[in-house]
C-alpha cells in the first residue's frame, strides 16, 4: 500500500509538471493545434476582436488550471494518507521494541473481583459491566473508574489496574457468549480438567522441596518430570453408591486417570513416592474429601521433546 502511495505521488507530480508546460512557453500552442476535437466537452467560442488562437489558448490555460487544481487536491490526499502510513509503521515499531509486560499479580487479579462483585451486589448503586457492548463503552465507563478508583495504589499506578480491568472484561466477555452458545458447561469441565493438572504438578513439587529423605541430587532430577508435562489426565465419571441393596442412593462422582504409556518406571516410581510423601502429611478431613480414582483409558498425549531418556520408555509399533 506504501509503495502504491509513493508511485501514484511521482505520477502526479510528473502530471503536474507536464500540464504546467503551457503557462511558462504559451508560444508553443498553435493555431493549428487548437480545435473542437481536442475539448469537446467545451466548445470554443471566439471573443469578439480576438482571433480563434487566442481563444484556443485562453481554453487551453483554463483546462490546465483546473486540472493541476485537482491534480495538487489528490497530491494533499496522497501526502495525508503517506503521513498515516508512516505514523502507524513508527508505532508498530515503537510497541515491538517495547518489552513484554509482566503478568497480572495475583493479588490485584483478586482485588478487581472482588471489587467487580461489590459493585455489582450494591442495594442503592448497582452497576455492572455490559459484557454486549465494547470495554471503552460510554456505557461502561462508569464501572471501569469506579473499579480503577477502587484498586489503584501505588504498587499498582493506574495504568496497571485499568489493563487488569480490561482482561477480566473480556474473561466476562467469552464465558457470556459461551453461556449462550451452550458452551460453558464444557468449557467447564476443560478448565478443570487442566486445573487438575496443575494441582497435582504442585502438590508433588511442594512436596519433593521440603522432604528431608531424599538428597539434593535426586530432588533436581525428580524435579524435571514434576511438570504438567508428565502429570496424567483425569476424567470424572459416577460410581453407584453403597451396594445393590442401596441403589436408591445418589451416585457418586469419581475419577477416571488416563495413565501416560510412555511413562518409564523410574519416573512412575518417583511420582507414586511424592504422593505417599503428601497423603502422610493431609489431614483425616483431606484424607476423607479425597474423591475415588480409578483406572482408565490411556492417555493419547506425546511425551514432551525435552523429556530426559531415563523418563520416557520405548513403545511397541502398533501393526
Amino acid at each position: 500500500m506504501q509503495h502504491l502511495s509513493i508511485h501514484c505521488f511521482c505520477r502526479t507530480l510528473k502530471s503536474i509538471s507536464r500540464m504546467s508546460s503551457p503557462f511558462v512557453t504559451p508560444s508553443r500552442v498553435t493555431p493549428s493545434r487548437v480545435n473542437s476535437s481536442s475539448f469537446p466537452h467545451r466548445p470554443i467560442v471566439p471573443r469578439s476582436g480576438g482571433s480563434p488562437a487566442s481563444a484556443g489558448l485562453q481554453l487551453d490555460s483554463t483546462t490546465c488550471q483546473d486540472k493541476i487544481l485537482d491534480s495538487l487536491k489528490s497530491l494533499q490526499d496522497l501526502i495525508a494518507e503517506l503521513k498515516s502510513l508512516t505514523s502507524s509503521s513508527s508505532a508498530a515499531a515503537t510497541a515491538a521494541e517495547l518489552p513484554k509486560e509482566k503478568k497480572i499479580a495475583k493479588e490485584l487479579s483478586s482485588a478487581i473481583h472482588s471489587t467487580v462483585k461489590h459493585l455489582r451486589d450494591q442495594i442503592d448503586n448497582a452497576m455492572e459491566w455490559n459484557t454486549s457492548l465494547s470495554f471503552t463503552d460510554i456505557a461502561n465507563r462508569r464501572v471501569t473508574d469506579e473499579l480503577v478508583t477502587a484498586c489503584q495504589s501505588d504498587k499498582f499506578p493506574t495504568a496497571v489496574v485499568r489493563k487488569a480491568a480490561r482482561i477480566y472484561f473480556a474473561s466476562l466477555k467469552r464465558r457470556s457468549k459461551m453461556a449462550l452458545a451452550g458452551k460453558l458447561d464444557e468449557s467447564k469441565k476443560r478448565q478443570q480438567k487442566v486445573q487438575r493438572k496443575h494441582n497435582k504438578a504442585h502438590s508433588r513439587m511442594n512436596a519433593c522441596t521440603t522432604s528431608t529423605a531424599i538428597t539434593a541430587e535426586e530432588k533436581s532430577e525428580a524435579m524435571k518430570i514434576l511438570t504438567v508435562d508428565y502429570m496424567s489426565s483425569e476424567e470424572t465419571g459416577q460410581e453407584c453408591a453403597g451396594s445393590e441393596d442401596e441403589r436408591q442412593a445418589p451416585p457418586v462422582t469419581i475419577f477416571k486417570i488416563c495413565p501416560l504409556p510412555w511413562r518409564s518406571n523410574r519416573a512412575n516410581s518417583i511420582i507414586a513416592s511424592m504422593d505417599r510423601k503428601t497423603q502422610r502429611k493431609s489431614s483425616n478431613r483431606a484424607r476423607e474429601m479425597c474423591r475415588k480414582r480409578n483406572n482408565g483409558d490411556p492417555s493419547t498425549r506425546q511425551p514432551p521433546s525435552s523429556a530426559p531418556a531415563w523418563a520416557v520408555k520405548e513403545l511397541p509399533l502398533r501393526s
